[in-house]
């Protein structure tokens, strides 16, 4: 007992530290800020999204045979490779150069305003290939030592801004609050961490000792559970201190410019200092990670025909570019591919939590099918106004609402239980 307790708080914390990113703490207080006196409506919608989502997700994989290889083997043989592929390109496209931005805007620019972005950023991608090359032990343990840090921090912040208030919410800037929360939460992109980690750390809590599905499946609810609690904590404090400065700043404040306004008026100039730091120092070790956990990935998706340098250099440069556009353009052109992909992601799970009232295969595939065609054409209107798909998308319930794709995954559910006959895969 006393070892499940210790290997709970380990893994449980290391669980928390996977989907905590310094990058993640634009979104809250935004959110907070728009909301109004109806924060805790918005903490709902935002942690429905951001952190109950991801979390089942985990345990989902763990339900489904302990890996995302057996949990969609159904669909296809090769869906979790080219899941894998996606998300590995969607990181180098969006969570890489996003910790640059936010690193230059959250920290370095607070510290040295007058630098241009571009002088920061390829002087922050250079030490991130540096070390993505070949990251070694003090790099790790810097990054094990800068998330507990930041999240001190933050805590801090939070406790010291409740204790005493540095402003009062006054009414919504923002209808619908709980559904633009709700939406707003897909930006943290943790539910496809799950997907991406949920292998590696299941695997890790079957390397302790917790090898039936019954030990494996309860030890991943105890690790999720205080990821959920510690990632719940922080984002609702954040959304209560931007709902408690609404109305300070215009409705069109910037992200970054809104958070260090309240890390500056809870900390004042000197306690500045120490929040910029940690925020450049938690995103570069996140960039590392991220830059060698991709190039890894290319390299042996290719079967080494992708040299791991190779790729640890396009992605930090590519990396580079994008960041330079800054914090507000790159969730902008986030926003289309969140649309397209995470209702799949989120009908995935849902179908793993009912695997075993799923009639067959067909069911299972169809339902994910239905849903990958709305969202995509949803991505699609949402840069381009194709009349006929706006048409076609208004038509549907839910539309107005960001769902959309409820009904199409229902229909395709019903149409594959009809026409099909093969038996899904069941697990203990």
């Amino acid at each position: 007992m006393k070892k499940q307790r210790k290997d709970i708080f380990i893994v449980g914390l290391a669980l928390f530290g996977a989907y905590f990113g310094a990058g993640n703490l634009i979104f809250p207080p935004l959110l907070g800020f728009l909301s109004g006196n109806q924060w805790s409506l918005a903490s709902i919608g935002f942690c429905v999204s951001a952190v109950l989502m991801p979390v089942v997700g985990l345990y989902v994989i763990s339900k489904n045979g302990g890996s995302l290889e057996s949990m969609t083997g159904d669909i296809h043989k090769n869906f979790a490779k080219f899941l894998l592929l996606f998300i590995m390109i969607f990181a180098g496209n969006i969570s890489v150069p996003r910790t640059g931005a936010v690193a230059y805007e959250l920290g370095f620019k607070a510290l040295l305003p007058n630098t241009p972005i571009i002088v920061f950023i390829l002087g922050y991608f250079a030490i991130a290939l540096y070390f993505s090359l070949d990251v070694n032990k003090m790099v790790n343990s810097v990054g094990k030592f800068l998330t507990p840090v930041l999240v001190v921090v933050l805590l801090g912040i939070i406790i010291k801004g409740i204790l005493t208030p540095i402003g009062h919410p006054v009414v919504p800037q923002k209808s619908g609050v709980f559904t633009h929360s709700l939406l707003e939460g897909y930006q943290t992109g943790d539910l496809i961490v799950s997907y991406l980690i949920g292998t590696v750390f299941i695997g890790d809590i079957i390397r302790r000792g917790y090898r039936t599905s019954g030990e494996r499946n309860k030890l991943t609810a105890y690790c999720g559970i205080i990821a959920l609690i510690l990632l719940a904590v922080i984002y609702v404090g954040l959304i209560y201190l931007g709902a408690s400065v609404s109305s300070y700043y215009p409705e069109n404040v910037e992200r970054s410019q809104l958070l260090l306004g309240i890390a500056e008026r809870v900390l004042g100039k000197g306690g500045m200092l120490f929040f910029s730091i940690a925020v450049v120092l938690a995103c570069i070790t996140t960039a590392i990670g991220q830059i060698t956990s991709i190039a890894n990935f290319f390299h042996d998706f290719s079967k080494g025909k992708i040299p791991h340098k190779l790729a640890a250099f396009v992605f930090s440069a590519l990396g580079a570019t994008i960041a330079i556009l800054g914090v507000e353009k790159i969730v902008y052109f986030a926003t289309p591919i969140y649309k397209g992909v995470y209702p799949s992601l989120i009908v995935l799970m849902i179908l793993g939590i009912f695997r075993k009232y799923i009639p067959n295969k067909q069911s299972f595939r169809y339902a994910l099918i239905f849903t990958l065609v709305v969202s995509i054409l949803e991505a699609i209107l949402s840069v381009l106004n194709v009349a006929v798909i706006k048409t076609f998308i208004d038509i549907l319930p839910l539309s107005n609402l960001g769902f959309a794709w409820i009904l199409p995954a229902t229909l395709g559910f019903i149409v594959g239980a009809i026409k099909g006959n093969e038996p899904l895969t069941q697990f203990e």
